[in-house]
């Protein structure tokens, strides 16, 4: 299945490459190791009842991300160095919703997401804005540690679903008769800044600010790359296939 995406990916992907200059990210930004490192760009959040469970009140939240996927992922076939021998990563954008129980700290996920490459006629510094491979995701978050722990992390898994791909000769997108569907699973990382005691303080877009280690205890410094006007990022890193 993964290796049908990175066909799809790359048929549409190669051609249009030939006409796009800019494609790839900066050198100096970071992955995280992972398949794909996604951030939040901006979020809006209510405190709503749960209609089917009393008493109980629902943290629902809609957000916009954008990353980038590894070259040699699903996402970001390694057949682009053929066309694009410098590429080093794919531009990913996504919307997000998702309603998260204030008891539990679990709930749902769903969204859209597009692989974009510089629209022709743009600077090539302007952010990539075309899609090339579009489609969907769901799953499940569990965000109890943050939640009921206020420990900022938390977890995601899920799939991502290929609905469309460019077509080669004129760059519009058409529906595959089949979608290609793509296991994954990731960790959330929600910035916190502490003052010269260790203790937590307000964060600003100004403040030094971290990201917290899976061992749960090492501080991982947040980037200038990580942040958005200014402002620290969730960040979502995403594994395929585990």
């Amino acid at each position: 299945m993964v290796r049908r995406a990175r066909v799809v990916a790359s048929l549409a992907l190669c051609s249009l490459m030939v006409t796009t200059a800019s494609y790839g990210r900066d050198q100096n930004d970071s992955l995280g190791g992972t398949g794909i490192t996604l951030y939040e760009i901006s979020e809006r959040v209510t405190f709503d009842p749960d209609p089917s469970a009393p008493g109980v009140v629902r943290r629902n939240a809609s957000s916009l991300l954008q990353g980038f996927a590894e070259l040699g992922t699903p996402l970001c076939p390694s057949q682009l160095l053929i066309s694009v021998p410098r590429i080093e990563s794919c531009t990913i954008i996504a919307t997000g919703t998702d309603s998260v129980s204030t008891i539990t700290g679990l709930g749902p996920v769903s969204g859209t997401f597009d692989v974009v490459i510089n629209a022709p006629g743009n600077s090539a510094v302007h952010v990539p804005d075309l899609p090339v491979i579009s489609g969907t995701f769901s799953g499940d978050v569990d965000l109890s540690l943050a939640v009921l722990h206020h420990v900022p992390l938390g977890s995601i898994t899920g799939t991502f679903t290929i609905t469309q791909m460019a077509d080669p000769s004129n760059g519009q997108l058409f529906p595959l008769p089949t979608p290609v569907i793509l296991p994954f699973d990731g960790t959330f990382r929600m910035p916190f800044a502490i003052d010269a005691q260790g203790k937590s303080v307000k964060s600003n877009r100004k403040s030094l600010a971290f990201y917290l280690a899976d061992d749960m205890r090492t501080r991982i410094p947040v980037q200038q790359t990580e942040r958005s006007v200014g402002f620290p990022t969730v960040r979502l890193e995403v594994n395929f296939g585990r």
